[in-house]
Order: structure tokens, then C-alpha cells, then sequence
């Protein structure tokens, strides 16, 4: 009654201390968010004025950092020497912060970038250097006769028609299945010494006889040297001019990046869509093609005369919305071309900076029209300005969502005080409810703990003391014959068995408490598991009025399992079914198959556990009648490790049991052939 008492006490004091905790800090909270929700609705008028500061610094910060974005690009065309080949000019200019094409015009007005194969000098077809030869190979198919042909067309000739020459050449040794040999000679062109004083008609020759090259070591691993070379000299002939500053047509450049960004994804030879390598000639390619389309349009500076420099234009080219910056550097014309993305990104960048809860930006154009952002705002822009001078006539404006937006911006600080205190209450509760569940955890263990100990005591100290008087009264000479000692000493050994069960089960928990339970598994015959246990107990079982039965079903299949840990889950089921049945006492053992499943099953006709006592049984300490004068010895730890026992087998246990009516226990396992 005393400890109950103490426990009640320690309850009492543990509400009293969360309560008082909780008090201490709710009521501080509360004040502070009342003082919060005050200077709040004293700053509504502030909060307008704050706001409108901060957006009106926040665009001129953006409207500047566009103008500085759009003087780079200028600056970058400001920085092209006029002397440099005008697609090396291309080159430098498109990139991040580039552009994403380029139209170059002389002092004249002429058109010097893109020039395409029409506009100058076009090489002369193979069709039209050897008739006879072409008539040949595509034609009659006569392919030795069109290498001979080639061969002495090439005698005498130029070195454009011998370049040319060599290329028929190694496409008939290639037809014949001669392909070293076309290799040979394909490369005679490919990395010709003349490239570099080559005029743009030769350059198409060598461009041509490097794809060529490709196709004819096409998944060739003996090649793969020759492969990277040509591959890097074909990337080297699309970027740069030669030395004497001749450079592919742009329709002829522009087709050979197409077949090397084609070549080099289906050889690996670019790193797929995501190497910089490729993302660069994507880039240049889109470029070159948007520079030659426009080229059509504006054919000479006089197309755009009358332009503002270095000022934003709307271009169409066909579905694709195209922007144009005209600048003047050192009598030259250049017309930069902006692809639509580029401008919306730059009108992004507003969108991303003001379109929060409670601002949203419009854009509108040279003429006032609606372009992007807030199509019909409430009332007057709080703040406007112009997009940049890079843009003539564009202007954004801002205005507030809604007419109440203060008031909403003030509730809102509001509610982020309150929720954030609610929460710190909430948090410091749950904390309170932890901790005190911890202190009713730790008060109980301790409870558990004393109660164990004393169970153990008096558990040892009952066969321990029988022994003693036991062995005294044969020591003092205490007895009438060798019968009555020999009484004694099975007295004694019955006890010694006693304690020994109880010591084992006492390591058992300890091992089961420190993980250290390890089990055998093997093959084992169900049955002999039962006739081990049935033979264990045997002895016992056989004093007094007990009928002992055992039943072993027939052809019961194998289970994996450690024998030794089984007989004793069956051993303390047993002696769990002796202790708590009265002296007519009736037990039986079974063993059988059920559902892919070897069942164990021990029944008693003893005194039966009510409900709850049933969803506890397998508890560790745990016992029906907890006083220390019960009449059935033990500590509470057999079900508990046949439980332990039985789940570390995958197993399960269960038990049926009411009130007078005796217990049954249940232990099922898998067979062998179902266990994972």
C-alpha cells in the first residue's frame, strides 16, 4: 500500500509541474502577442509607405541591371575587330550573353556575312570536272573503268580538280569494297597541306572529303585515332577562317555543323545533350540559320536605314518573332539579331522581381499596347517606368493586388505571430507530455524492476532454503532408513532442477536483452521436437493425478528451425500447464500440419486466465497472480522467452483461454519449403 501511495504522489507532483510550466510560459505568450497585434495595427499606415520604397528602389535596381545587360551586347559588337573573317565575328558573338545571330555590312552597304555559295564564286560539281568518270560510277557502275578515268583527269590538272579527282577516286575504291584504300586516298584531301591558302570553293573539296573520311570509318574501331582527328578539324573548319581568310559559304558551314552535331551524337563522339561542346554548335547552328534567313530580307544596309542604333526592333521571320539591334562601328553595319526567348527573359526577370501576393507588373510597347504580366490592373500604377533605353517606348508599371493589400499585409503579420506562438505552446506541451510520460515510464520501470527482484528472491531463495534443511536433516542423521534419505535426495535434485530452470531462464532473458540469442537452423523432424519435450517433463508429469497425453499427426513435413530452442518453448508451456492446473490434472500435447504450417498445441484443464490477462500473458515479468504467497513458482519470463523464442523462427503464438476452463497455447512455424 505504500509504494502505491508514493506512486499516486509522484503522479500528482508531475501534473503539478506541467501545469505550472505550462502557465509560466501560455501566459507571457499570450501577453507578447497582444503587444504584437497592437504596434501591428498602429503601422498599417507605415507598412503602405514601406512597401512602396521598396518596390520603387527594387525596379530602378532591374530597370538598370537590363540596360547594363544589353550595353554588353553592344560593347560585344563594339569589340569585333572589323579586320577578323566575318564568321569568326559570328562566333564571338553568340553565346550566354551574345547574340543569337548577325547580319555584316561594309562600308559600301555591301553584305559581307552571310555570304552563301551563290553569292560568290561556287565550286565547280564533279559532274562538270569529269564527265566521263561521273558518267561512270553513278550511271554505268563501272567503277575500275571511273577510277582510271579520275586517275588521268587528275594528271594534268588543277589543284582543285585533283582535290576533286581524289574524292571520286575513293568513293568508287569504297563501292569496290576497297576501303582501306578509299581511306588512303580520302585522306590525301582530308588533311591536305593547301587548306590553309585554300580559297572557300577548295574548303567545300576538304570539307566534303572529311565527312566522307567519317562515313568511310564508320564503327571501324581501327580508326578510332583518325575518327577524333578529322572530327576535331571538321569543329576547328566551322569556327575559325583560314590563314589566307577564306572560310565555308554559310549555307555550306551551316550544313557541315548539322552533320557534325548528326555524326558526333550517333558516335559518341559529343557528350549527348548535355556537353558544352554540343550546346555550343546547337547554338551556332540556330545562329547561322536565323542569320541566312534574315540575310534574304535585309539583303544591304539600305534595308535598315533610317534605324536608331543601338535600338531594340520588331522583326518577323516567318513563325519565329525576331527583335534586331542595329550598330555602327568603324564605318561598318551590324545588325544584331535577338530571338524572341531573349526578350521575354529579359521581361521574365520583372516578372520574377514583382510578381509576389501583393504587386504584379504590366509591360506595354512602343504603342501601348498590352504585352505581358497584369492585363487589366485596379486603378493607377503606384510606380512606372521605361523597361530600358534599349527598348524605345516600352514601359512597366506596377500596381498593388486588390484595394485592401495594406490591410491584408498587416493581418498577415499577424497571423505569423500567432501561429508561430500557437506553435511554441504547442511544441513546449508536447515537450511537457513527453517528459512526463517519461518520468510515468521511468516510475513504472522502477516499480517492474523492485517488483522483479523480490520475485527473484523469493524464487532462489524457496529451492535454495528446501535444500538446505533437506541436506542438514541427512547430515545430522535425522532419518529412518536409506528409503527415507534416498527421499531426500530426490527432494533435493527435484529443486536443483527447480533452480536450475530458473537460473537458465534468467540468462535467457539477459541474452535476449543484449541481442545475443543466436539460433541454429536446420532441417528438424517436428516430431522429435515433441518427443524431446514430452521426455523432458516426463518425470514430472508423472507425480500425482496427471493424464498426460501426446499426439504427433502423421507425415508432417520438415520446419527450419533450432531444436534445442523449440523443446524449450514446448518444455515451459508444459510446466506452465502443470503449475496452474488443480490435481486432477489433464494435459495433452499435439503436433500437425495446418495450412503450410506445423502447429504445436498445449492444452490443460486448469484454472484458465481471464481477457486481459490474456493479452498480457507474454509480458515480460508478467504473472496472473503477482502476490508473493501464490501457490505456482516463477518469475513471468517462460512465455515471454517462448514468445522471443518463436518470433526469431517467423513464427507465431497464440492463446485461448477463459476462467476455469484451462488454457490452450498454439505455436505455429513455417515448413521449410516456405521459409524466406
Amino acid at each position: 500500500m505504500k509504494t502505491k501511495g508514493k506512486i499516486g504522489a509522484g503522479y500528482k507532483q508531475l501534473r503539478w509541474v506541467v501545469l505550472l510550466l505550462a502557465i509560466a510560459v501560455v501566459l507571457p505568450t499570450v501577453c507578447l502577442l497582444w503587444f504584437m497585434a497592437q504596434v501591428v495595427n498602429n503601422e498599417r499606415l507605415a507598412i503602405r509607405q514601406k512597401l512602396i520604397t521598396v518596390y520603387r528602389e527594387q525596379l530602378a535596381q532591374t530597370v538598370q541591371q537590363t540596360n547594363e545587360r544589353w550595353a554588353r551586347k553592344c560593347k560585344l559588337l563594339e569589340s569585333q575587330e572589323s579586320g577578323r573573317h566575318p564568321y569568326q565575328r559570328l562566333v564571338s558573338t553568340v553565346g550566354d550573353n551574345g547574340c543569337d545571330g548577325l547580319i555584316i555590312y561594309d562600308a559600301t552597304g555591301n553584305r559581307t556575312y552571310p555570304l552563301l555559295s551563290v553569292d560568290g564564286t561556287s565550286s565547280i560539281e564533279a559532274s562538270e570536272r569529269f564527265p566521263k568518270a561521273w558518267e561512270m560510277e553513278f550511271l554505268d557502275g563501272r567503277f575500275p573503268e571511273a577510277i582510271a578515268e579520275y586517275e588521268q583527269s587528275m594528271e594534268y590538272a588543277d589543284d582543285g580538280t585533283r582535290l576533286a579527282g581524289l574524292i571520286g577516286k575513293s568513293r568508287c575504291q569504297a563501292k569496290l569494297g576497297k576501303t582501306g584504300e578509299a581511306i588512303e586516298t580520302c585522306r590525301q584531301v582530308a588533311f591536305s597541306p593547301l587548306e590553309q591558302e585554300a580559297d572557300a570553293a577548295m574548303l567545300v573539296l576538304i570539307a566534303n572529303a572529311r565527312l566522307l573520311m567519317l562515313k568511310f570509318t564508320e564503327g571501324d574501331t581501327e580508326y578510332d585515332e583518325l575518327v577524333q582527328q578529322t572530327f576535331s578539324k571538321l569543329i576547328s573548319m566551322v569556327y575559325s577562317a583560314n590563314e589566307a581568310g577564306f572560310a565555308l559559304p554559310a549555307d555550306q558551314n551551316l550544313f557541315v555543323a548539322q552533320k557534325i552535331v548528326e555524326i558526333g551524337k550517333k558516335t559518341s563522339l559529343f557528350d549527348a545533350d548535355t556537353g558544352p561542346a554540343y550546346r555550343r554548335m546547337q547554338k551556332l547552328i540556330a545562329a547561322e540559320e536565323r542569320s541566312i534567313r534574315l540575310a534574304e530580307q535585309f539583303p544591304t544596309a539600305a534595308a535598315v536605314e533610317g534605324w536608331p542604333t543601338d535600338k531594340l526592333q520588331r522583326l518577323l521571320s516567318g513563325q519565329e518573332l525576331i527583335h534586331g539591334l542595329y550598330h555602327k562601328s568603324d564605318g561598318e553595319g551590324l545588325l544584331a539579331l535577338v530571338s524572341g526567348e531573349d526578350v521575354a527573359s529579359t521581361l521574365a526577370a520583372y516578372h520574377e522581381d514583382f510578381g509576389d501576393s501583393y504587386v504584379a507588373c504590366r509591360v506595354l510597347d512602343d504603342a501601348g499596347s498590352f504585352i505581358s504580366g497584369l492585363a487589366e490592373p485596379e486603378g493607377e500604377p503606384f510606380a512606372a517606368a521605361s523597361v530600358g533605353e534599349y527598348f524605345p517606348g516600352w514601359s512597366i508599371e506596377l500596381h498593388f493586388k486588390g484595394g485592401d493589400v495594406f490591410e491584408e499585409a498587416a493581418r498577415e503579420q499577424i497571423a505569423v505571430y500567432t501561429w508561430t506562438g500557437m506553435l511554441v505552446i504547442m511544441l513546449i506541451l508536447v515537450a511537457g507530455a513527453i517528459a512526463g510520460r517519461a518520468v510515468s515510464k521511468q516510475m513504472k520501470l522502477n516499480k517492474l524492476k523492485n517488483d522483479f527482484i523480490a520475485t527473484v528472491s523469493h524464487e532462489l531463495k524457496t529451492p535454495l532454503a528446501s535444500m538446505r534443511v533437506l541436506v542438514d536433516t541427512v547430515l545430522e542423521g535425522h532419518y529412518r532408513d536409506q528409503q527415507q534419505v534416498t527421499e531426500y535426495l530426490q527432494l533435493v535434485s527435484s529443486e536443483n532442477e527447480r533452480l536450475t530452470r530458473l537460473i537458465d531462464n534468467f540468462l535467457t532473458f539477459s541474452r535476449m536483452e543484449r541481442n545475443k540469442q543466436a539460433f541454429q537452423m536446420t532441417r528438424t523432424d517436428p516430431a522429435a521436437i515433441v518427443r524431446a519435450a514430452a521426455e523432458a517433463v516426463r518425470t514430472k508429469l508423472a507425480t500425482g493425478t496427471c493424464n498426460f497425453q501426446v499426439q504427433t499427426g502423421e507425415d508432417l513435413p520438415d520446419i527450419m528451425a533450432d531444436r534445442d530452442a523449440m523443446v524449450t518453448v514446448l518444455v515451459n508451456l508444459l510446466d506452465n500447464a502443470y503449475k496452474y492446473s488443480d490435481e486432477d490434472k489433464r494435459i495433452e500435447l499435439k503436433v500437425f500440419a495446418e495450412n503450410k504450417s506445423v502447429c504445436f498445441s498445449v492444452s490443460d484443464n486448469g484454472i484458465g486466465m481471464s481477457r486481459r490477462a490474456v493479452k498480457k500473458i507474454f509480458g515480460r515479468f508478467y504473472q496472473v497472480d503477482r502476490s508473493l504467497a501464490r501457490r505456482a513458482e516463477g518469475c513471468g519470463l517462460g512465455l515471454s522467452i517462448a514468445k522471443f523464442i518463436v518470433d526469431s523462427h517467423k513464427g507465431s503464438i497464440s492463446v485461448s483461454s477463459k476462467p476455469g476452463e484451462g488454457s490452450t497455447f498454439v505455436v505455429r512455424l513455417p515448413v521449410a519449403n516456405h521459409t524466406g
